[in-house]
C-alpha cells in the first residue's frame, strides 16, 4: 500500500512539472508592445464666412546687429567674451599686441616734437627776414605733416581694441585667440535681443490688395507655442520686389515674449486679418492641398474623432474636392465643419490609431 502510494504521489508531480515546462514553452498570444501614443497636428475645419485670412512663412531677426572686426591687422592678445556673452556699450571685447604701434607711436612723437621746433625758430627768423617766407612755409608743412601722422598712430593705438557699439548679445566669434587677423576680418557678430523683428516675403497679389495707409492686423504664431498669438507692429516695408519670387520683405516689430526663448532665425507665421471679403467663398470649406491624399478607393482626408480631451482615434473620410484658391482646395463633400483634420504626418496614419492632438487648434 506504502509503494502503491508513492508511486502515485510521483506520477502526479511529474505530471505538475511537465504541464509547467509545456505552458513555459508556448508563444503567449496576448503579450503586445506598447507604443507611446502620438502627438499629431491637427486644423479644425470650418466653413468660410467670406473674410480672407492670410497667413504667410517668416522668421525671427533682430533690429540690431553689427558684424564686428578690427581696423588694423595684427595678433590677438585677449579674447575677453564668449558666444552668448551678454555685453554692455563701450565694454572690451578683444584687444590685439599693441607693442609695434606703441613703438610707432614714440617714434612719431618725437618726429614731431623736432618739427615743432624747426617750425618755432622758423617763425622768429621769418620774422627777421632771415628765412624767405617759402622757406617757412616748408617748415609749417612739416610740421603740420608730424602732427597728422601722430594722431593718426594714436588713432592706430585705439584701433587694437575692439569695443561694443551697442548693449546686446555675442552671437558668433569667428576667430580665436592669439591668431594674426585682418583689418576689416570679422570676430564676433553683436545682437541685440531686446529689438527683435519678424520678416516676411509678402507676395504682390497681397501688397495689390492693401490700400495706401492701410495697416491690416497682424500676429506672429509659432509652432512649439500653441494656443498663443503675438501681435506685430508695422515697421517697413521693400519697395522692390525680390526679382525670383516676386515678393516685397515687410518688416514687423515682435513685443518681447518674457516667458519663452525667441532668438533671431526662429520659423514664424505671420497671420494678417481680413483687408477684404469675398462673398463667394461664404459657406464652403478649404483644406491644406497637402492633407488631401488619394488611393485606389478614392480621395480622402484622416480626421481624428475625439474619445477624451485631447486624446482620439484617426479614421479615413473620403471626400470630393473642388477647386484649387488661394484658401487651399475646396471639399464640395465629406466635410461639415468642426472635424479635427490631420494636417501632417499623414504617412503614418491608419485606421483606429491612437493619438493625441491639440483640441483648440488653428482654424482653417
Amino acid at each position: 500500500m506504502a509503494i502503491y502510494r508513492a508511486n502515485t504521489l510521483q506520477r502526479l508531480c511529474l505530471t505538475f512539472i511537465s504541464s509547467l515546462l509545456l505552458t513555459a514553452c508556448e508563444p503567449d498570444d496576448k503579450v503586445t508592445s506598447l507604443e507611446p501614443i502620438r502627438l499629431v497636428r491637427t486644423h479644425q475645419v470650418v466653413a468660410q464666412d467670406g473674410n480672407i485670412w492670410h497667413e504667410l512663412p517668416g522668421h525671427v531677426d533682430v533690429a540690431k546687429r553689427a558684424d564686428l572686426s578690427f581696423r588694423v591687422s595684427g595678433k590677438l592678445e585677449q579674447m575677453l567674451v564668449s558666444e552668448g556673452n551678454t555685453v554692455e556699450v563701450g565694454q572690451l571685447l578683444a584687444k590685439l599686441n599693441d607693442t609695434d604701434f606703441v613703438i610707432q607711436l614714440n617714434s612719431l612723437k618725437a618726429q614731431y616734437k623736432r618739427a615743432q621746433q624747426d617750425f618755432d625758430r622758423a617763425q622768429s627768423l621769418v620774422e627777421k627776414g632771415v628765412i624767405s617766407r617759402s622757406n617757412f612755409n616748408n617748415f609749417e608743412t612739416d610740421e603740420a605733416t608730424a602732427k597728422a601722422s601722430l594722431e593718426a598712430a594714436e588713432q592706430n593705438l585705439a584701433y587694437t581694441q575692439l569695443r561694443a557699439p551697442f548693449s546686446g548679445q555675442i552671437a558668433k566669434r569667428y576667430v580665436d585667440n592669439y591668431e594674426e587677423v585682418n583689418a576689416k576680418q570679422f570676430v564676433f557678430t553683436l545682437q541685440d535681443l531686446d529689438t527683435l523683428t519678424v520678416k516676411v516675403d509678402v507676395p504682390e497679389s497681397f501688397m495689390i490688395n492693401v490700400r495706401q495707409g492701410q495697416r491690416p492686423e497682424v500676429y506672429a504664431l509659432f509652432d512649439s507655442i500653441p494656443k498663443q498669438q503675438f501681435p506685430l507692429t508695422f515697421q517697413e516695408v521693400a519697395t522692390q520686389a525680390n526679382s525670383d519670387a516676386n515678393t516685397f520683405e515687410v518688416t514687423f516689430a515682435l513685443p518681447p515674449i518674457e516667458e519663452y526663448t525667441v532668438l533671431p532665425g526662429m520659423s514664424v507665421t505671420a497671420r494678417a486679418a481680413p483687408i477684404s471679403r469675398e462673398p463667394s467663398l461664404a459657406s464652403r470649406i478649404f483644406v491644406p492641398t497637402h492633407a488631401v491624399l488619394q488611393d485606389d478607393a478614392g480621395t480622402y482626408v484622416w480626421l481624428v474623432n475625439a474619445t477624451a480631451l485631447g486624446m482620439g482615434k484617426v479614421f479615413r473620410q473620403n471626400v470630393s474636392v473642388g477647386t484649387l484658391s488661394q484658401l487651399g482646395l475646396e471639399v464640395v463633400d465629406g466635410l461639415h465643419g468642426e472635424e479635427h483634420l490631420v494636417s501632417a504626418g499623414m504617412s503614418k496614419m491608419y485606421e483606429g490609431l491612437d493619438v493625441r492632438f491639440e483640441p483648440e487648434t488653428k482654424r482653417l
